[in-house]
This record gives structure tokens, sequence and C-alpha cells, in this order.
């Protein structure tokens, strides 16, 4: 291969890693403020011990964190909160995501909002793990660059929103009937959101095996959280986001 094609590949898969490192990061910056601020609170992300708002390198993805003074115990300069390790492992994994889009579907311009949008997964199975909620932020957002990459690949908006409703109307079904049969909330409401958002992303084909996934990965890990004393719920967005990144990029590489 010649020189000026390896170094094009490469600058290709570290524009997609960038696009997936910066979604990431910032979706679990204000994906996690979002979630565990008070009402009333600002959505800014800070410190709610210290109520220190994050300096600009601290927000900025990945490389803000090997900044900080300590950047392995990565507490807040206040000392009284530690255990931040979740943001910069969500921001490696989004980096990764977007090496792999770019790796399987090559450069355009059409996988920006791809490479955006499933930047956005790990920050939102990462926030449900953490505080068992999808902010309704981070799911507009989902919908918003799945849209955006229907119509960047020449897409039929129509059958995208049919989509929308076939996956809005079966997850109503789950957090409704199911959950009163079962006598306990089997799906949440961000989770039917999620479920939402994704029809922006799946062809009407693809989305039994989107349920399928979802349902086996979700009962793995519904199946560990209980032996790890997680308790009876356990949080559903690992295995959406899992289900929905892997059908995403089953569809990619099929075309």
């Amino acid at each position: 291969m010649p020189e000026h094609h390896i170094l094009s590949t490469i600058l290709h898969l570290l524009a997609g890693g960038a696009l997936g490192l910066t979604s990431a990061g910032l979706a679990g910056h204000f994906g996690f403020r979002s979630a565990d601020r008070l009402p009333g609170e600002s959505r800014k992300p800070h410190c709610f011990f210290c109520l220190r708002p994050f300096k600009w390198f601290e927000i900025f993805p990945l490389f803000g964190w090997l900044l900080r003074p300590e950047r392995f115990t990565l507490p807040c300069p206040c000392g009284r909160r530690t255990g931040l390790w979740p943001q910069p492992l969500v921001e490696i994994i989004g980096l990764l995501i977007g090496v792999t889009v770019a790796a399987v579907a090559g450069w355009s311009w059409a996988i920006v909002p791809l490479c955006l949008g499933l930047g956005l997964l790990p920050a939102m199975a990462m926030v449900d793990l953490s505080f068992g909620l999808i902010p309704d932020e981070l799911n507009a957002a989902l919908a918003l660059f799945g849209f955006s990459w229907l119509e960047a690949r020449g897409g039929d908006f129509f059958v995208g929103l049919m989509t929308v409703a076939l996956l809005l109307g079966f997850s109503l079904l789950l957090a409704l009937a199911y959950s009163k049969w079962r006598g306990r909330e089997m799906l949440g409401i961000g989770d039917v959101k999620f479920f939402a958002a994704s029809g922006f992303w799946l062809p009407p084909a693809l989305t039994p095996w989107f349920f399928v996934a979802a349902g086996l990965i979700g009962a793995v890990t519904g199946f560990f959280w209980k032996r790890a004393g997680g308790g009876k719920e356990f949080p559903f967005a690992p295995a959406l986001c899992l289900a929905l990144a892997g059908c995403v990029i089953w569809q990619v590489i099929g075309q």
C-alpha cells in the first residue's frame, strides 16, 4: 500500500476516534451532572461537594484528566469526591467506538453523526449504571444524531418515523402492560425514550434483531447484577447500548 494511503487511513481513523471521544466525553460530563444534580442546580459540570466548577481542561475529553494533579485517583481538588474513574473510561470507550466506525465505514462526512451518536452510548450506559436513569438530554441527542445520519446517507425519513413509532409502541407495551403483569417496573421511562430514539438508527427489518440482542444481553447483565448484590431492578441501558451499537455497525458493514 502506498505510503500516502497508509497516512490517509491513519488520519481517518484518528478523526473517527476524535469524534467518538469528544461525544463520549461531553456526554459523560453533562450526563453525570444532569443525573446527580438537585432541582434548581446548574447543569454545568462541577463538584457537588464544594460546588467548584470544572476548569476547561477538566472537561476536555481524556486529555483533561491527564492534566489533573492526581490523575490516577481522580479526586476533586477539595478531596471529598473521589472515584471519578467512570469519566475517563467512558472517553476511552468512545475513542475505540469512533476508530471502529471509521475502520468499518471508511471516511466520509456521513460518518460524522454516526461517530458522534454512537459515542454517546458509553456515557448513557455508565450514567444508568451509576444512577439508574438515562438523562433526557442524552436521549434527545441520540435521536438528533440518528436523524442526521439518516439524512446524510440518503435514508427515508418516513420509514425512520415508522421505526420510531414501532419501537415506541413496543417499549410502552413493556413498560405498562408487562410491568403491571409482573407487578414491578420492567422498563423505565428513560428506556422507553431510548427505544424511540433508536428508531432513526435502525431499519424496520433490523428491529427484531435489536429486540433479541437487547433481551439476551439484558438477561446476562441482569444475572450478574443480581449475583453482585445489585437488587431486583437492574439498569437496562448497557444492554440497549450494546445492542444498538452492534446492530448499527452490522448495518454499516452490510452497506
